[in-house]
């Protein structure tokens, strides 16, 4: 029997801080249906006249506060890392790659090295814990028109979104409970990357009411909301929290179009202005350090925090390749039928 391949999907991060890059870097992504679900001809006049424009620089400036020196964006650093300490721990029998969606390490080089070393099944791995049409969708959409394109014959199967799982929670209450201590902790806001509402009520019956997402099966529809709800209830009963104790917010929010709420920024500022002054922030829906959180959450938003009267925001790191995370993944992957 050949070895078995798996393919660590995630977005990418620009080749450097500088604005050019940054900027084509941010096109290519923003130009993806699956992400801003427009015509062609207006999503083109959104990105490249009026979106990337106005952020590109700014964004180029965010990129090089949290810019690994010598190595590259946090994101690509933490998940080379997490790809080594998998390919170790799974063994000769498995081949690991990553493919970047929009950045390099890019997914036709992946999938070629992959062919090249002659795996007998490959296990596409999105590293998203909850399911999104704009991450898991898109990158699994990619790769199989690439297989295609490119006359690869493997059997492909894909592993399961794990914002439920054990391999994912119990790493990610863990390192809570490390960064925080015996810090007394007010509140612990569980903060996910947001999306617009319009690809939540895609899904029929999704989006209908507040409660819709705690309703039995909601998560089996792949409701990205539903999803996070659950990492965040699975991590915070895993950490013993009363319900007043904790809450969800997204994050990330672009453009004027109605997104997931409540935003992080407000659930911060409300926080604050109520008495919570000590406050532990969680980043479940991104598997490694990246922009969103490195500067978006543990520079902007502990600035803004602190500014409507915050004392301390204890940002907690997402796994990485902290080490139970790399064993309880690689525990997925060897579990899964290929």
């Amino acid at each position: 029997m050949g070895k078995i391949g798996v393919l660590l999907l995630n977005i990418g991060s620009p080749p450097s801080y500088e604005v050019p890059a940054v900027k084509k870097y941010l096109s290519t992504f923003l130009m993806d249906k699956d992400v801003i679900n427009l015509p062609y001809p207006l999503r083109w006049t959104l990105v490249n006249l009026l979106i990337v424009p106005r952020r590109g620089r700014a964004s180029a400036a965010n990129y090089e506060k949290v810019w690994i020196k010598d190595q590259g964006s946090p994101l690509n650093v933490y998940s080379k890392e997490f790809a080594a300490k998998l390919q170790t721990h799974l063994g000769s029998n498995y081949v690991v790659k990553i493919g970047m969606r929009y950045a390099d390490p890019i997914i036709p080089q992946a999938l070629t090295e992959l062919a090249e070393a002659q795996v007998s099944s490959l296990i596409l791995a999105p590293m998203f814990p909850q399911y999104a049409e704009a991450t898991t969708g898109s990158a699994l959409k990619e790769v199989h028109r690439l297989i295609g394109r490119m006359g690869i014959d493997i059997p492909t199967t894909s592993l399961a979104p794990f914002f439920a799982s054990a391999a994912f929670v119990q790493p990610s209450a863990r390192l809570i409970r490390e960064k925080v201590g015996d810090e007394p902790i007010d509140h612990y806001l569980f903060s996910f990357h947001g999306l617009p509402e319009s690809h939540i009520r895609k899904i029929p019956g999704c989006l209908q009411t507040d409660g819709c997402c705690f309703e039995k099966n909601a998560c089996a529809k792949n409701c990205y909301r539903a999803q996070c709800f659950e990492s965040a209830t699975q991590i915070a009963e895993s950490l013993q929290l009363q319900e007043s104790h904790w809450s969800v917010s997204f994050q990330s929010r672009l453009g004027r179009a109605e997104w997931l709420k409540p935003s992080t920024e407000h659930s911060l500022e409300i926080l604050a202005r109520t008495g919570k002054k000590n406050i532990a922030i969680i980043c479940p829906s991104f598997v490694a350090d990246c922009i969103e959180t490195l500067e978006e959450i543990a520079i902007g938003a502990k600035e803004e925090f602190l500014k409507n009267g915050g004392k301390n925001l204890e940002v907690v790191p997402c796994v990485n390749a902290d080490a139970d995370w790399v064993a309880g993944f690689a525990d997925l992957i060897t579990n899964h039928q290929t």
